[in-house]
C-alpha cells in the first residue's frame, strides 16, 4: 500500500468532517434560533411534522442536530410523540440531499481548482472581518464549504491511487452483511452519515467495490447515524427515551427490510429507473429507502408511538428536573435545556406545596383512625421530598456554572440568568412552606377550632391560588401574563391583610393565645412569602429582566 495515498485519503475524510463540523456549527450561530422556531410552528400535524424535519435537516445539514432538537421539544411537551417520530422520518430523508450536492459537484466537476479560491477569500474575510461577528461567521461559512469539498477531492484522488494497490474483492464475497456492519461501524466512530456515504462514493467512483456493497455500506450508515441520539437520549426523561429508541427502531426495521430487498431495489433503480451513473443511482438509492420508510411507517406511527409510550415508563419522581451528564451532545440546545427544566422546577415546587397543605384530603372528612395516623406521623416524606427540590436545583445551578463557558450570545446569557432567578425563587418558595410545614400540622389537629378553622383558611385560599397559579406556567401572550400575575399578587397581600385582621380580632376577644397568635401571623407571612416567589419565578421565566423586576420589588 503507498503510504502517501492513504494519508491523502485520511486527510481527506478529516478535513471532509471538518468542514461538515464547522459548517453545522456556523451554521446554529448564524440562524439556530430561527430553525428551531421553524421546526417548532411547523410540528403540529404529522406530515407538516414530516415536511418541516426534512426542511430544517436541509438548511442545517444534520439529521443529528434536528433529532436532538426533537429531544428537546418532547421534554419540553412542545411536540407530541407521534409528531416526533414525524420529524424524524422527515429529518432521515432530507439528509439524502446532501448527497445529492456532493456528487453534482465534487465528482462532477474540477472541485479541486475552485475549492482553493474559496478557501483564501474566506480565510482573508475572517482575518478582515473578525470583529464584526455576523460578517465573521458568513466568511466561516464559505471556508467550510470550501475545506470540505477540498477534503472531498483529496478523498477521491486518494482512493483512485488506492485501489491499484488495495484489492477489497475478498470481502465483497462475504456479502452484503458486512459492508451493512462496516458502515453501521463507521458511522457509529465518526458520526456523520453524510461522511460514510462520501466514503461509499469515492469508494465506488474508484471501482474499488461493487454498486452492491456501495449500497450495504449506505443501508448501514442509516442505522449508524442513529448511536449518538441514544447517548444523548437513554439517561433522559422517558420521553426522550422514546423518540431516540423510536429513531433506532425506525433505523433497524428499514435496514432489514432495505438488505431482504437489496437486489430488488438496486433493479429498480438501474433498470425500470434507467439510472446508469453509479454514483447518481447511489444517492437516488439512498433516497428511496428512506421514502419506502416513511410510507412503510406512517400508517402505523400512531399505534408505535402508543407502544413506545407503554414500553418506556416514566421513572418514580420522573417529575422533577433532570440535567444531561453531557453537555458536550448537543451544546446548542443548552439554553433552551435550562430552561425547560427550571419551568418543571417550578412546577414541582408548587407541586410540593399542595402536598404539603394536602390539598388532595381538604374535602373529605377524617376520623380517628386519620388522626391517631397523623400523630404518629413523622414529617420524613416532606423533608426528603425538599430535599429531592433542593438537590434539583443544585443540580440546574452547576448546569449554569458549566455553561457560562459555552460559546452563546449575549440573548442566551440573559436567558440563562432569568432562568435562574426562577430557579432561586422557587427554593426561597419550597424553604418557607417547609419551614412551617409542623405549625401546619399543629393547626391541623389543634382542639382549639379557632385554630383549626384558620388551617382550613389555609388551605382554601392556596387551593384558590394554585387553581390561578397553574395555567400561567403555559402563558404565551405577555400581557395576559402580567396583567395576571399582577392579580395574583395584589390578591395574595389582600389575603394575608384579611387573614391578620381576623388573627387580631381572635386574640382580642381571647379565643387565642399571644403565642398562637404569632405563630399564625409569622405562618400567613411565609405562606404570603412563598406565592410571591412563584410568582417572580413564573415572572423571571416569561418576561424580560426589566419585566420580571417590577415584581421583585413589591412590598413584604
Amino acid at each position: 500500500m503507498n503510504s502517501l495515498d492513504s494519508w491523502k485519503f485520511l486527510a481527506g475524510l478529516g478535513l471532509f468532517l471538518y468542514g461538515m463540523s464547522l459548517m453545522e456549527h456556523v451554521v446554529k450561530k448564524l440562524a439556530g434560533r430561527s430553525f428551531k422556531l421553524l421546526l417548532r410552528r411547523y410540528s403540529q400535524r404529522l406530515f407538516k411534522a414530516i415536511a418541516s424535519g426534512a426542511v430544517v435537516t436541509v438548511l442545517l445539514q444534520s439529521s443529528s442536530l434536528v433529532s436532538l432538537l426533537v429531544l428537546a421539544f418532547v421534554g419540553a411537551g412542545v411536540v407530541g410523540m407521534r409528531e416526533a417520530l414525524g420529524i424524524i422520518l422527515g429529518s432521515n430523508l432530507g439528509t439524502t440531499l446532501y448527497n445529492w450536492i456532493v456528487v453534482a459537484l465534487g465528482f462532477k466537476l474540477d472541485i479541486e481548482s475552485y475549492t482553493l479560491p474559496v478557501i483564501a477569500v474566506a480565510t482573508l474575510g475572517m482575518t478582515l472581518f473578525v470583529n464584526r461577528k455576523k460578517v465573521y461567521n458568513s466568511f466561516r461559512l464559505l471556508l467550510a464549504t470550501g475545506l470540505l469539498f477540498f477534503g472531498l477531492g483529496y478523498m477521491k484522488s486518494g482512493s483512485e491511487a488506492l485501489v491499484t494497490t488495495v484489492d477489497l474483492s475478498p470481502y465483497v464475497h462475504f456479502g452484503s452483511l458486512v459492508f451493512v456492519g462496516a458502515g453501521m461501524l463507521i458511522t457509529a466512530i465518526i458520526q456523520a452519515s453524510s461522511a460514510t456515504v462520501a466514503i461509499a462514493l469515492t469508494a465506488l467512483n474508484a471501482q474499488a467495490i461493487p454498486f452492491e456493497a456501495a449500497a450495504a455500506l449506505v443501508i448501514g450508515s442509516e442505522v449508524g447515524t442513529s448511536v449518538k441520539l441514544i447517548f444523548a437520549g437513554v439517561t433522559g426523561s422517558a420521553d426522550k427515551k422514546r423518540v431516540a429508541w423510536g429513531n433506532f427502531y425506525f433505523n433497524v426495521v428499514t435496514a432489514a427490510i432495505a438488505v431482504l430487498g437489496l437486489p430488488l431495489l438496486i433493479r429498480l433503480v438501474r433498470q425500470t429507473l434507467h439510472v446508469t451513473d453509479p454514483l447518481f443511482a447511489l444517492v437516488i438509492f439512498q433516497t428511496l429507502i428512506n421514502l419506502l420508510a416513511i410510507l412503510l411507517f406512517v400508517p402505523f406511527i400512531g399505534w408505535f408511538a402508543r407502544w413506545l409510550e407503554k414500553r418506556f415508563t416514566p421513572a418514580p419522581n420522573g417529575d422533577l428536573p433532570t440535567v444531561p451528564h453531557d453537555l458536550t451532545i448537543a451544546p446548542e440546545l443548552a439554553v433552551d435545556t435550562l430552561h425547560q427544566e427550571a419551568r418543571k422546577l417550578v412546577a414541582q415546587t408548587a407541586a410540593f406545596h399542595e402536598k404539603v397543605l394536602d390539598l388532595d384530603e381538604m374535602h373529605n372528612e377524617k376520623g380517628w383512625l386519620h388522626t391517631l395516623k397523623a400523630f404518629a406521623q413523622v414529617s420524613g416524606s416532606t423533608e426528603e421530598e425538599y430535599s429531592r427540590l433542593k438537590q434539583a436545583a443544585g443540580d440546574l445551578l452547576e448546569y449554569h456554572t458549566h455553561l457560562q463557558t459555552a460559546d452563546l450570545e449575549t440573548e442566551e446569557h440573559q436567558r440563562m440568568n432569568q432562568d435562574i432567578r426562577a430557579i432561586r425563587q422557587a427554593g426561597h418558595a419550597a424553604k418557607s412552606i417547609k419551614d412551617i410545614h409542623h405549625n401546619l400540622k399543629e393547626f391541623q389537629d389543634s382542639a382549639n377550632d379557632v385554630l383549626h378553622d384558620h388551617y382550613h383558611q389555609l388551605q382554601q385560599d392556596w387551593a384558590k391560588f394554585a387553581g390561578a397559579f397553574r395555567p400561567l406556567l403555559a402563558l404565551a401572550n405577555k400581557a395576559e401574563l402580567i396583567q395576571k400575575l399582577s392579580a395574583l399578587m395584589a390578591d395574595a397581600f389582600r389575603v394575608q391583610q384579611e387573614n391578620n385582621e381576623s388573627i387580631a380580632k381572635s386574640l382580642k376577644n381571647h379565643q387565642l393565645g399571644e403565642m398562637e397568635a404569632s405563630t399564625l401571623i409569622n405562618v400567613q407571612r411565609e405562606v404570603l412569602s412563598a406565592k410571591k416567589a412563584l410568582l417572580r419565578a413564573v415572572a423571571h421565566l416569561h418576561l424580560t429582566e426589566t419585566e420580571a423586576e417590577e415584581f421583585e420589588y413589591l412590598p413584604g
